[in-house]
């Protein structure tokens, strides 16, 4: 039985919030170089994975992946709830308070990058979220509801009926009767029937 994969073609409000995402992705990049000036390593490197599943979303037949969407939704807020302990450790241990006037340079940017990158992360989330919420209860009526069989969609993301997408490939859409048990005969490793 051969398993297939299907990108939701995205909702017009997804492809109008593809810019302001790749602005959010952006301003994580930004945080990801402030983790590393202020030496937080391990608060850089983790960021930099959610910024990969952000360019992940951004890739795909229609631009935006609504699969890998709902990844990075999950990934950013994860990593947000890290970032806000991260937050309240840091300023439970350190010695100058928010804004200081006596605070060095680098306390007052490690300030500025522990409080900036949980709401980034969560605005992050929050954009692509939706979008993906939207693509995926949009579409999935399309694609499982009605007839039972996927159709095609063409660049545009609009549907085609399957006789106007061309020939139909083996192994695509649903099987005329549900798969057989295992009629084989079964083999042992040690070799005894």
């Amino acid at each position: 039985m051969l398993a297939y994969h299907v990108d939701l073609p995205p909702t017009e409000f997804a492809i109008r919030m593809r810019p302001v995402f790749i602005l959010s992705l952006a301003a994580l990049t930004v945080l990801v170089v402030g983790h590393f000036m202020i030496r937080d390593f391990w608060g850089g490197l983790s960021l930099v994975f959610v910024v990969l599943m952000g360019l992940f979303v951004l890739t795909g037949e229609y631009r935006i992946n609504a699969s890998s969407a709902c990844f990075f939704s999950v990934m950013a807020i994860i990593s947000a709830i890290f970032d806000v302990v991260s937050c309240v450790l840091y300023f439970q241990h350190s010695k100058y308070k928010l804004g200081d006037p006596k605070a060095p340079a680098l306390a007052l940017l490690a300030q500025l990058v522990f409080l900036s990158s949980p709401v980034l992360l969560l605005v992050s989330a929050l954009i692509r979220g939706t979008c993906s919420v939207i693509d995926c209860n949009d579409r999935a009526q399309e694609l499982w509801g009605r007839s039972g069989e996927l159709p095609s969609y063409d660049a545009l993301g609009q549907g085609v009926p399957l006789a106007a997408a061309g020939p139909r490939r083996q192994g695509h859409g649903p099987p005329s009767q549900p798969p057989a048990p295992f009629q084989g005969q079964g083999r042992r490793l040690d070799g005894e029937a």
